[in-house]
């Protein structure tokens, strides 16, 4: 395994803690998780705090939509499992800023400008990655700071399909500029690893729920050079570090 791996805690982790809290992210890099990934939305006071659905039905005990309520309001609730609270982005800097890097996945729009103040104030861009499914607003955010690495979600991406990557064949990263692209488990062909390498973009996979044994698909990947895993169960993470050692 190049030495470059990246071991990424998907929401921390997605078994046995509740996805996106301090907790789950702590579970991750005790197994050994060299990023943490998150989502990132938007109160209806304009705060920043970790959470993949648009409301609060799955994993809190709360209902209704996340943008109906001020962070004062969220605050109230709890998460299903551990009865967390749900984070503020600057929290998890606050806790893990230096011990991992971050790949923070933006599930909304209007989000840009406020995520990468965060970031440069805290000066973690070299220790952050923003991901997304809008490649309009990656860009954006390459153009204005060209140092800072993208990953763009393509699995459901708008603005570029993975029908059309993959006519592209190579230059693609001059043209767009992303530095990592990611795609779900059941999709991922030798033909996609291939044409990110000859861009000199790294390929990432999401989504290893639905598998009786995630960790044979996960080795599969691996051996044909898949350049980092988004991982939903934390306890793989360290099982994939030593077979791959």
């Amino acid at each position: 395994m190049i030495s470059n791996f990246l071991f990424i805690g998907h929401r921390g982790t997605r078994r046995d803690f509740d996805e996106n809290t301090i907790l789950a992210f702590k579970k991750a890099i005790e197994y050994g998780a060299n990023y943490i990934e998150f989502d990132i939305r938007k109160t209806k006071d304009r705060k920043l705090v970790v959470l993949h659905d648009s409301n609060l039905n799955r994993t809190t005990n709360g209902s209704g939509f996340l943008k109906d309520f001020t962070y004062k309001e969220i605050k109230t609730f709890k998460t299903v499992i551990n009865q967390n609270n749900i984070p503020l982005l600057t929290e998890i800097f606050d806790n893990f800023k230096g011990k991992v890097n971050f790949m923070i996945e933006l599930k909304e729009e209007d989000l840009v400008e406020e995520v990468v103040e965060i970031i440069n104030s805290n000066n973690l861009l070299t220790d952050t990655v923003i991901s997304g499914k809008c490649l309009d607003d990656l860009l954006k955010i390459k153009n204005e700071i060209p140092h800072i690495r993208i990953c763009f979600n393509i699995t459901k991406g708008l603005g570029l399909s993975l029908k059309e990557f993959l006519k592209m064949g190579s230059g693609i990263k001059k043209k767009i500029k992303f530095d990592m692209i990611s795609l779900k488990s059941n999709l991922i062909t030798e033909k996609f690893i291939e044409t990110c390498h000859i861009n000199g973009i790294m390929a990432l996979s999401w989504d290893f729920l639905g598998y009786e044994n995630p960790i044979n698909k996960i080795n599969f990947l691996v051996s044909k050079g898949i350049d980092g895993i988004l991982f939903d169960d934390y306890k793989n993470i360290n099982k994939i570090r030593l077979r791959s050692s």
